[in-house]
């Protein structure tokens, strides 16, 4: 203020000039006035660009530190994302190896599943019917493939009866039967030796015979001369006589 009022007393000093008269005088007055006044209004005006300017200044100044937060920020981002998306380019190469090496472990699978079946399949009728009976559901699924089957559900059936056909094979099953003879209906005992031969008898010892398996399914012959050596053994095989050793016939397998 004290700059101001200076600054108008010099002005105003420079229009000081000896009165003529009194009308002259007031028109000289008049116009230093509106001088004055307007050299006023422009300090003014200046003053209050000035004013309007600074703040810009410092808002635009404010508004320049933001931004370059923002870019060091997005520069941040956009290098974590590019580490992001070659992690992820390395994953999917890694993944799409392992794709392939999966398809073609899944065909060789495949192959050695349907060359496992194709072989399986003419064999069903030689095996036992206590074998059949335990993996019914494997060969059920085998003598009629679906082709929507799942391949783990091939591949385990598969496994599966192959592993019942080893043990049956390194084992003594014994087995029931109901048959009927001389128009009597009599339960026998069916003494299975591993995937080939088997013997039968009823519970008496007086009826008996010899079973050969073929390639249409097992055929059973009547013997009664080895009931009484298959009673014995069914028994003993059970416990239901001490241990003995004993002689069986072994018919020619086919």
């Amino acid at each position: 203020m004290y700059r101001i009022h200076f600054q108008l007393f010099a002005f105003a000093s420079l229009f000081v000039l000896p009165a003529h008269s009194s009308k002259g005088q007031d028109a000289f007055a008049a116009t230093v006035q509106a001088k004055l006044e307007k050299w006023v209004e422009t300090k003014q005006a200046t003053s209050k660009e000035k004013s309007d300017w600074d703040a810009k200044k410092a808002m635009l100044s404010t508004l320049n530190e933001i931004r370059q937060i923002e870019i060091e920020k997005l520069s941040e981002f956009a290098a974590v994302a590019e580490s992001r998306i070659e992690e992820i380019e390395t994953k999917r190469s890694k993944f799409s190896d392992e794709e392939t090496r999966l398809k073609a472990w899944r065909k060789e699978m495949t192959q050695k599943t349907e060359a496992l079946e194709k072989s399986l399949r003419p064999l069903l009728n030689r095996m036992p019917p206590p074998l059949r009976e335990k993996v019914s559901e494997s060969v059920t699924r085998l003598q009629t493939p679906e082709a929507d089957t799942p391949l783990q559900t091939r591949t385990r059936d598969v496994l599966l009866i192959l592993q019942a056909v080893l043990e049956f094979q390194n084992a003594i099953t014994i087995d029931g039967d109901v048959r009927e003879v001389a128009s009597e209906r009599r339960e026998i005992d069916i003494l299975y030796f591993g995937l080939s031969r088997a013997w039968f008898c009823d519970r008496s010892g007086s009826y008996g015979g010899i079973g050969k398996v073929t390639d249409k399914g097992w055929e059973w012959v009547d013997d009664n001369r080895v009931a009484a050596e298959v009673r014995k053994t069914i028994d003993v095989h059970r416990r239901d006589l001490p241990p003995e050793l004993v002689e069986l016939p072994f018919p020619a397998a086919e």
